[in-house]
């Protein structure tokens, strides 16, 4: 029923409305899917593949001519895949990493494609991951040296901050996963799906669900629900 009011509020009230058709529908399905993985390293490219069935009937979704299908299933395989991910990096974590040895890791999303295999998402997690931990150690290695002329301070070794690094990694890493477990629901990712839609329509154009519609009433009026107070 959102998504239907939606597809007829663009159609009908929009000031200069695209038109909702196959195009719009593959620009929706590559941009939706590029936020829920924006990093490109949770998805494989065999569920992009599996998923491209839906490419051309997002539009049909919207105008209310077929059933929503596409974020459900987007859903189904998003959460099996952050439970093997979570898995993948805390066992990467769990080693040491050899900081001598001469790697690149590529961090420009666009220019990268989802991994074809596990093992290529294992090795693409491995270098992202070692990256972060490299960041934090460099940071404790320059705050060990501006420590050195403190009294009593006892510097730690190479191994010890590598593996204080690694557990500074794992606990942001074990946030990050927390915070889409425990704060993200199906309807979250939903909502974010319709505010795809009308972001593509014009990057002036919001979708505010229902809770946040009330949030944003109150701010704006001074008037607030359920207490009787204004």
């Amino acid at each position: 029923k959102i998504l239907r009011n939606v597809g007829e509020m663009l159609e009908d009230i929009h000031y200069s409305p695209k038109d909702i058709n196959d195009d719009f529908s593959r620009a929706i399905f590559k941009k939706y899917l590029s936020e829920v993985d924006a990093e490109k390293d949770v998805f494989l490219r065999s569920d992009i593949d599996a998923l491209r069935r839906f490419e051309t009937k997002i539009d049909d979704e919207i105008l209310g001519r077929a059933p929503v299908q596409f974020v459900p299933s987007v859903n189904e395989i998003y959460k099996r895949r952050m439970q093997e991910t979570e898995v993948l990096y805390k066992e990467i974590l769990s080693h040491p990493f050899d900081f001598a040895k001469d790697e690149t890791v590529n961090l420009d999303f666009d220019k990268i494609d989802y991994p074809k295999n596990e093992a290529e998402r294992k090795e693409s997690w491995r270098k992202r991951m070692k990256f972060l931990t490299l960041e934090r150690y460099s940071d404790l290695l320059e705050q060990q040296e501006k420590s050195m002329k403190k009294p009593g301070f006892v510097a730690q070794t190479k191994e010890e901050l590598e593996k204080d690094a690694r557990e500074k990694a794992l606990n942001a890493m074990n946030r990050v996963y927390d915070h889409i477990k425990y704060k993200m629901s199906d309807d979250d990712r939903f909502n974010e799906f319709v505010e795809t839609i009308v972001q593509s329509m014009d990057p002036h154009t919001d979708y505010f669900p229902p809770v946040e519609k009330r949030y944003f009433d109150e701010q704006m009026s001074g008037r607030f629900f359920g207490i009787g107070a204004s």
